[in-house]
């Protein structure tokens, strides 16, 4: 059930992606000054709102209001930017804990033969019953900051479903290269996994003052590397959301790893040499 239901999540946010892309509600065009020339970008400004009924595996109809905005990605240098769409289509499934792209890409492709979307199971309806279930989601898609090299995604979900203690929120980031046009994994800029958590628990006792038994590490010890991460000029943000490596007290845990954290050896071995670059630790 709990599966089903994150699908759905996810399936109402991509629908509505998908309406917003076919229907652009307005469009912003900014200019920005380059390394070698001027960089041309455009937005599309989109907000969406959509109810559904829902019946369940137990024949239970259940309602989900969906709330959806974005600041969208059209234009970059240029260029249509395909590669940084994608990257947040998957940083919305993830936030859903949905990570199949290739079935996403799909639905979005040609979504009336995404095998696992029946149109007959979501209706769209204006009000609720009152024996129905509500169930809400929004999500937020912001451009947070851009600079003559990176520019950096954040997309903010809440989702409450419906009997549940209480709601889950997700802070999800993505770093898109202009330079090379893709969007920046952990791998493309971390060389030593070993040494990167050793360096987040340090950030973490830096920032929270937690211990390990503040937090929830695996029988194995080994802190889970973070599925979320931001640059922030020098730094490097381990993100880690809410239940990942703490209580839902606790909330997101965001773990700055500054320079100053790092002995000068350790910044060369944390760090591939296009991390270096990305986070100017290269001179």
């Amino acid at each position: 059930m709990t599966m089903n239901r994150n699908l759905l999540f996810a399936l109402l946010a991509i629908t509505a992606l998908w309406s917003c892309s076919n229907n652009n509600t307005g469009s912003t065009a900014a200019s920005q000054s380059g390394n070698s020339d001027s960089t041309l970008c455009q937005f599309s400004n989109m907000d969406i709102n959509k109810r559904f009924s829902y019946i369940d595996e137990d024949g239970d109809t259940l309602y989900f209001d969906n709330s959806f905005s974005a600041f969208w990605p059209e234009i970059i240098n240029g260029k249509p930017c395909p590669n940084l769409q994608q990257a947040l289509f998957r940083a919305m499934t993830d936030s859903a804990e949905l990570n199949q792209l290739d079935k996403v890409t799909d639905f979005l492709l040609n979504p009336g033969n995404y095998t696992e979307y029946d149109p007959k199971k979501f209706v769209p309806v204006t009000e609720v019953k009152d024996d129905g279930k509500l169930s809400t989601s929004e999500v937020d898609v912001i451009m947070q900051s851009m600079n003559d090299r990176l520019l950096l995604y954040h997309l903010a979900t809440y989702s409450y479903m419906a009997g549940g203690a209480h709601g889950i929120y997700a802070n999800n980031y993505v770093t898109y290269d202009l330079k090379t046009e893709k969007a920046v994994s952990l791998d493309d800029i971390i060389a030593d996994t070993t040494l990167l958590r050793d360096v987040i628990f340090k950030a973490i006792k830096n920032t929270y003052d937690y211990t390990k038994d503040d937090l929830f590490i695996p029988d194995n010890g080994l802190l889970p590397l973070p599925r979320d991460f931001m640059i922030d000029g020098s730094a490097l943000h381990a993100i880690y959301q809410v239940y990942e490596i703490a209580s839902y007290a606790q909330g997101m845990i965001d773990a700055p790893i500054y320079p100053y954290l790092l002995k000068p050896e350790e910044i060369k071995q944390l760090y591939t040499p296009y991390g270096l670059e990305l986070l100017d630790l290269d001179d």
